[in-house]
């Protein structure tokens, strides 16, 4: 029986609760209808992100798989039944399970050692959490578990290389404020390994740090007096974007483009195609102000989300949940151990 050493490595941000609360909304299509009341909850963006990438479609796992691997019988080390909520990396022949809610892979490379994984946990409410040390399962996809030692270690951080572009067309000039001031947050927000660019864009665009700096402490040069103005050409900076990514300095890091717009994009299929050929494993978030215009970024967007009600709101709830969901997260080296 093969045997496996899984060591993990954490990082952790402090959360904050959000002093709104939830908002609640309450409708009647009649007055002989009972009013219909909302909750919308802090943790509905939580549930929206994923930063799983995108594999081959070779490699997706078939309903058949998934079925037969929900009957395997999987236990956590507490010896607590898990039938669903798994995930499966099918190069590496891998089930990674989680007794109290859903594992995700979001990436799995090959090392000297065995395997890396970066892997993040949800909660049963959906929450973005860091699981209880026996409450993780990990089995061969024919049924094998596996054993594995647990433990943090926090001197290998996850590496994560982040591009924000920002809109500021002429069409953005009433909300380009709130935009930048979110901005700013979202960088302070993220893990402290977490590498950041930051680029605004119009008819062109401009970085305002000359090279990837740690997001947490460095000056990218948001300034109060950043002008709207002029047209919206975003496929240009998302090439460059894209690029950047793909150069071997972020050979094994995650990768991310955070775009945040009106949605007023002229289509352009040529570059389009170009974008699709360049992305590859680049996670790609945008999030609409006003109108939403998709069919531009259909294929390049790994996630849509629009701003619907208060922009300054929505677009903090919005950055702090994907900074939860990037700093919750685990990196899982599986290697073979040595006696068993």
């Amino acid at each position: 029986m093969k045997t496996f050493t899984l060591i993990t490595s954490l990082c952790l941000i402090a959360l904050n609760c959000f002093a709104e609360g939830p908002s609640i909304s309450i409708t009647s299509r009649t007055s002989e209808q009972s009013p219909k009341i909302i909750i919308r909850s802090a943790y509905d963006f939580e549930k929206s992100i994923s930063l799983k990438v995108r594999p081959d479609p070779s490699l997706l796992p078939s309903d058949v798989l998934i079925k037969t691997i929900s009957k395997m019988g999987m236990t956590d080390a507490r010896g607590v039944h898990i039938t669903s909520g798994f995930d499966v990396d099918i190069k590496n022949d891998l089930v990674l399970a989680y007794s109290g809610g859903t594992s995700q892979i979001i990436k799995a490379s090959s090392a000297s050692s065995g395997v890396n994984i970066v892997a993040s946990f949800r909660d049963n409410k959906g929450n973005f959490i860091s699981p209880p040390k026996g409450a993780l399962a990990l089995y061969t996809t024919y049924g094998e578990k596996l054993s594995f030692e647990y433990k943090d270690i926090q001197t290998t951080p996850a590496n994560m290389v982040f591009i924000l572009l920002l809109d500021r067309s002429g069409s953005m000039v009433d909300v380009i404020g709130d935009v930048r001031n979110s901005a700013k947050t979202f960088l302070k927000e993220l893990p402290p390994s977490a590498e950041c660019a930051l680029a605004s864009f119009n008819d062109s665009y401009s970085y305002h740090n000359k090279y990837f700096q740690n997001c947490n402490h460095g000056d990218f040069g948001l300034k109060e007096d950043l002008k709207a103005k002029g047209g919206t050409d975003l496929y240009s900076p998302l090439l460059d974007a894209y690029k950047r990514l793909s150069e071997d300095d972020f050979r094994d890091y995650q990768k991310c483009v955070i775009v945040i717009t009106d949605g007023q994009i002229p289509p352009d299929e040529n570059t389009k195609q170009k974008l699709l050929g360049t992305k590859k494993d680049i996670l790609t978030f945008v999030y609409f102000l006003g109108e939403k215009y998709e069919h531009p970024l259909i294929g390049l967007a790994d996630a849509f989300l629009q701003e619907t009600g208060d922009l300054q709101t929505n677009l903090d709830h919005y950055f702090h949940s994907l900074s939860t969901a990037y700093g919750a997260q685990k990196v899982l080296c599986i290697r073979r151990s040595n006696g068993g």
